[in-house]
């Protein structure tokens, strides 16, 4: 049996605490009040409200799947919900959106296309159309012979055309992100790209299907509060392990053992934000990053938790400049415990970085489904911003600290772009050998 400290409970570290702490002596230290990172939501006016993203799951692998089902009761608990997703264009872009019968009466002023656009392509004005058809002709032309990009902006292009990136694509990400799309490399995004071939594109609009090319036409989806449920059993498992409103401010290694903050350990998982780590941690392995680390980019979101008009959909983007929120979240449909009788509606409205509440409640006054502010929560860090060295160099870290005994994983440890269940898996996946 080791003495393990986990840095870290958000996601990441319940998973590798719940994990090793039948085996193991298991400590966790949490700088907030409450655990579970950005897989948290709370309650707001009786709704949940989500402080970041739709603590959902997408493509679970089996590994993950058996670990949830140990913590709570998967098949009672977890739904799997429909995909419903629009793109709102205000600027003319579409034919006729009273035609296509996306939104009500009320709301036919917002000019609306079923994601993912690329399969509903005969609803744009027909000078786009053919602006996208002679785009896909030259993909089709050039997709057995194109090497493969390295970079987001050469690959959505190479798979969309410039067309529909310039429509979309760009303005959507680059929103998102607040980043040159040109300077993202493409292996950050491996595994979360799905993108249709030409052929696909071009048989999707024939057939009008709307399904049949989304990433995932599904998410699962908790009905006792999202991700908050799963991170509420693991707290409860984990006990007295777990320490609270403890900021780690000192981390050395002693002979062939670890201090955390005065406390002796065998190993230490690391699963709180990289940038932290130079500060706190004393050993000459970390000195060759300190400067690599210091120069990671990264932005914040501002989540406003707003009563939305009745729709249909699960989440609705913006890429127009119209708006300067990306998307809008409606984790009412997600499930409807979600909502209140006050708030027939709920969902949250999602705006890169900080933005003030007198500027929030400007904004919705002028956004689609007529969002009533809630209340709202602001998170510096929500999208680690990798650079074309960075999954390598931080390879390199976690290979140089692993025969040490130091263990490094999480969204931000690692600087990824993860989710609820790719946090678990990669949670899992550093543990298995410990």
């Amino acid at each position: 049996m080791s003495r393990i400290a986990i840095i870290g409970a958000g996601i990441s570290g319940l998973t590798a605490a719940k994990t090793l702490m039948e085996k193991h002596d298991v400590a966790v230290y949490e700088k907030s009040q409450t655990a579970g990172g950005l897989a948290q939501s709370i309650k707001a006016d009786g709704c949940t409200f989500h402080i970041c993203g739709a603590n959902s799951m997408k493509q679970i692998c089996d590994t993950t799947r058996k670990f949830i089902e140990g913590v709570i009761n998967f098949d009672e608990e977890i739904v799997e919900v429909k995909r419903n997703s629009a793109i709102l264009f205000e600027n003319g872009e579409v034919s006729k959106p009273e035609f296509h019968g996306m939104f009500k009466k009320k709301m036919t002023e917002i000019e609306g296309v079923p994601s993912p656009i690329s399969s509903h392509i005969y609803m744009l004005q027909p000078e786009i159309q053919k602006r996208i058809v002679s785009d896909i002709f030259q993909i089709k032309a050039k997709e057995k012979s194109s090497r493969s990009p390295k970079f987001l902006a050469t690959y959505l292009k190479a798979k969309y055309g410039q067309t529909l990136y310039d429509m979309f694509f760009g303005p959507y990400y680059e929103k998102v992100w607040h980043s040159d799309l040109r300077k993202i490399p493409l292996r950050w995004l491996e595994g979360r790209l799905h993108a249709p071939t030409a052929d696909e594109i071009i048989m999707a609009n024939f057939n009008h299907d709307k399904a049949q090319y989304l990433a995932a036409r599904t998410f699962l989806y908790d009905i006792n509060g999202g991700a908050q449920r799963l991170v509420n059993k693991l707290v409860e498992a984990i006990g007295d392990r777990l320490t609270l409103n403890h900021v780690v401010r000192d981390i050395e290694k002693r002979g062939d053992k670890w201090l955390v903050d005065g406390m002796e350990y065998d190993k230490v998982i690391f699963c709180a934000n990289l940038k932290m780590l130079p500060k706190i941690l004393h050993t000459p392995e970390i000195e060759p990053y300190k400067e690599y680390i210091a120069s990671l980019k990264y932005h914040g979101t501002t989540s406003v938790f707003c009563e939305l008009s009745k729709n249909p959909y699960t989440e609705i983007y913006l890429p127009g400049k119209e708006h300067r929120a990306h998307k809008i979240i409606c984790t009412g449909n997600f499930n409807a415990a979600n909502n209140s009788e006050s708030h027939k509606m709920t969902g949250t409205v999602e705006f890169t970085d900080y933005i003030s509440e007198d500027d929030i409640k400007d904004e919705l006054s002028r956004m689609p489904l007529n969002p009533v502010y809630i209340t709202h929560r602001y998170t510096e860090y929500t999208h680690p911003i990798q650079d074309i060295e960075t999954q390598a160099t931080v390879t390199k870290i976690k290979d140089t600290l692993k025969p040490t005994g130091f263990y490094i994983t999480g969204l931000l440890a690692e600087w990824e772009q993860y989710n609820v269940n790719q946090a678990i898996a990669a949670a899992l996946k550093t543990v298995e050998t410990i």
